[in-house]
């Protein structure tokens, strides 16, 4: 989740109230944001993946407003006077362009808009591959607006921050911009670029935009862009940088620039509808245990800008997400949003008065099963480490060379959790590998669930929980590791087997699969030296990884 951090007397200008701490926490709690403190004049969330419309102070003070009995302030959208003409570039296709007139900017503005640009193009843009986004002061261009490939050797432009001119190619190895994100188009023969009828650049995209037309606190209209590999993303990000700039304006009147691409293809942003959704009140109810009116749905739903209630059929609203709700895309969206509106608090207390419960509960062998192991592994000197269950192919397969199946996100909204996890591992020498510096020894162990693809089951999935230690130091050989593992198993009342194994990533005359109850339970083995190099770790890595689920169910019958 993406850490925002905006100035609190920004967002009290822009809302036109004083903020109270509890003001501030108990909105942001209605927004999925978790505030991780509010000191001065500066408040610190966490903002989930998937409204990237909260990461500004502009956002959220938007968002905040119903919350706070404040008025929402809707938008002007009219059709733009400025066109943009695209040609075909294969590598990234498609460009977005929005205006925002009647701004009225300040240094504190500017700063908190340019943070709202990068947040998006790291996050949802996935760094700038995905999608990028540029700001440009409008009075110093002149429409149209074109996207086209140019020769990186004869073309310059001053980039943003700099005093000289540079060729497009110099732009890429002599700035910081260019540095970090230039591999995204140094080999293509030729560069895609923004610029107006008089040819003058106005961004080097998606790398860096131009000094020339940079936005200052005398600008007054700003001009938008948004280039990358997917329509709806372009579309998107332009509609999110245009209704939180438009927050700023006097006026909030957005325009919706008209691009016509080399395909015939003709593109307008931002987007004047949100998605449509059919919202059944009974199939709402049994999903929250709920008996929520039809009118109470709506007073709800007026809580998150749902303004535009289309229609009322019986027991179906059709409603309207607002355009910048990129994360409302079906029915369980929008129930999510009655929930916490309604109250996650008093979800349940209908159920006070159902018969009570004639079984007991209790605690699940697995999880008594864990604590045990925890309690040991902690006494045998290891430190308790937790990672997420998503992961992405990278850490889970390429980092050791596995090539094992793995389930897939459709769609993520972050390459750092693209599927679920196939093994523990790779996160343990993740883990190591942000903490190595600090410390020439190490042992820590992580206890969690991994989900591996098995055809043989119904759901063609299995949940197993798992074991995982890891090891490091300078005189760290696999004897260290088998050492501890037999003290492990031994402490669980079980004899333990070695065999020689190959497992992805690790000597394979280093390396040994563990038995026990005439079952393969698990690995240890020694990080092969060429995945150390790679990481820059400077000692020996051992690494366990043992099935618990496997040990419980043919060992404690």
């Amino acid at each position: 989740m993406p850490v925002i951090r905006v100035s609190k007397r920004e967002l009290e200008r822009l809302l036109g109230k004083e903020l109270t701490t509890s003001d501030i926490y108990k909105a942001l709690t209605r927004l999925k944001c978790e505030v991780e403190r509010v000191e001065n004049d500066e408040i610190e969330y966490e903002a989930t993946s998937d409204r990237p419309d909260l990461y500004s102070v502009e956002g959220l003070s938007r968002a905040m407003r119903p919350w706070l009995g404040l008025e929402w302030k809707s938008y002007t959208i009219v059709k733009s006077s400025i066109t943009g003409y695209a040609e075909n570039i294969p590598e990234r296709p498609y460009v977005a362009l929005a205006v925002v007139r009647d701004l009225e900017l300040s240094s504190e503005a500017i700063s908190q808009i340019m943070e709202l640009q990068e947040k998006i193009a790291q996050t949802y843009g996935r760094s700038r591959r995905k999608a990028s986004i540029g700001l440009y002061d409008l009075d110093a261009l002149k429409p149209p607006i074109f996207y086209k490939l140019v020769d990186p050797y004869k073309t310059v432009f001053r980039p943003l921050g700099e005093r000289e001119l540079m060729s497009l190619r110099e732009a890429l190895k002599r700035t910081n911009k260019g540095l970090i994100y230039g591999y995204i188009i140094e080999k293509m023969d030729k560069f895609p670029v923004l610029q107006d009828s008089e040819e003058k650049i106005l961004s080097l995209v998606p790398v860096i935009n131009s000094e020339e037309c940079k936005v200052t606190e005398n600008t007054r209209s700003v001009l938008i862009d948004a280039t990358g590999t997917s329509l709806d993303d372009v579309v998107n990000a332009v509609t999110i940088m245009a209704t939180s700039i438009a927050e700023r304006s006097r006026t909030r009147l957005i325009e919706q620039v008209l691009i016509t691409y080399s395909s015939g293809l003709v593109v307008e942003a931002p987007r004047v509808k949100g998605n449509i959704i059919n919202v059944n009140i009974i199939d709402v109810n049994n999903l929250l245990g709920t008996s929520l009116t039809v009118n109470e749905i709506k007073d709800f739903l007026e809580k998150y800008h749902y303004y535009r209630i289309l229609c009322v059929n019986g027991d179906v609203l059709t409603v309207e997400a607002p355009i910048y709700r990129i994360d409302v895309k079906s029915w369980v969206d929008v129930a999510e949003d009655v929930a916490i509106a309604y109250g996650y608090d008093k979800l349940g207390l209908e159920a006070q008065n159902l018969a009570p419960s004639t079984s007991i509960g209790r605690i699940h062998p697995i999880e008594y099963l864990s604590r045990i192991i925890r309690d040991i592994v902690v006494g045998l000197g290891f430190h308790e480490v937790a990672n997420y269950i998503m992961s992405n192919r990278y850490v889970q397969l390429e980092l050791l060379g596995a090539r094992w199946e793995m389930f897939l996100v459709e769609n993520p909204r972050s390459e750092r959790f693209e599927s679920l996890r196939v093994w523990l591992a790779p996160g343990l020498l993740l883990t190591l590998l942000e903490n190595a510096g600090k410390y020439g020894k190490l042992k820590i162990f992580e206890i969690g669930d991994v989900v591996i693809p098995d055809e043989t089951s119904e759901t063609r999935a299995r949940v197993d929980r798992r074991l995982s230690l890891l090891i490091y130091h300078e005189k760290n050989t696999l004897t260290d590791g088998l050492v501890y593992v037999k003290a492990l198993m031994r402490e669980l009342g079980l004899e333990a087997s070695f065999s020689k194994g190959i497992i992805p990533g690790f000597l394979p005359e280093r390396t040994a699969l563990i038995y026990s109850c005439g079952e393969n339970v698990g690995f240890i083995g020694e990080v092969h030296p060429e995945i150390l190099l790679k990481l820059e770790l400077k000692n020996p890595v051992v690494i366990a990884e043992i099935s618990l689920s496997k040990i419980l169910s043919n060992c404690f019958k």
